[in-house]
């Protein structure tokens, strides 16, 4: 039995719309790849790799973490003037810094925000904050953000295989099969995954 989702009551058919809604926003098709940079751009959100926030300071221990592409993809946070910011690890392949960059846009669209107590407690303990809510809510709608439905429709309809839909959207075959299975479109074209 599938475990029961945590996701809001209608929060699916908001980021689906949201996700067409940017790129009618920005003149770009529904159909059509959007590209993480420029949406954080569209945001104003500032989007720096890790190499450029440890300019000169390759030998800091939080660079060798913060580098490696298994304990860290990318984090949102606000500078002193309280700007949006984007760090993320370009140790990635493109296609999974796109992914990175939506989850983490989809956060600040949706507006999660950690408790000042909460970000404080987490510092001074070394402790990551997880909000499994606010993460299932970033994971979908960062799909969304990254491959519309129509545009999921559009390339199966046509027979366009798994590997061709991850080129043309700039995403992961990872990305493209979730987005396959948790759309339904599965049903529909009979894809195999």
């Amino acid at each position: 039995m599938p475990a029961k989702s945590v996701l809001p009551r209608g929060f699916k058919t908001t980021a689906e719309k949201l996700s067409e809604q940017y790129r009618k926003e920005m003149g770009i098709s529904i159909f059509a790849p959007l590209d993480a940079f420029a949406l954080a751009d569209y945001l104003d959100v500032q989007v720096f790799s890790v190499d450029e926030m440890f300019i000169g300071k390759l030998d800091h221990p939080e660079y060798q973490t913060m580098s490696d592409t298994q304990r860290f993809s990318a984090m949102r946070t606000y500078n002193k003037a309280e700007e949006k910011l984007i760090i993320h690890n370009t140790n990635h392949s493109p296609y999974r810094q796109q992914s990175n960059l939506m989850h983490e846009l989809a956060h600040f669209i949706r507006n999660h925000e950690i408790s000042d107590e909460v970000a404080q407690a987490c510092a001074q303990f070394n402790l990551h904050y997880y909000n499994p809510l606010h993460e299932e809510e970033a994971k979908f709608l960062g799909g969304c953000l990254q491959i519309t439905i129509p545009g999921l429709r559009w390339k199966l309809k046509n027979h366009c295989s798994i590997e061709h839909i991850s080129e043309y959207y700039n995403a992961s075959i990872e990305m493209v099969k979730y987005r396959i299975k948790i759309t339904g479109v599965q049903k529909q074209y009979g894809q195999i995954l």
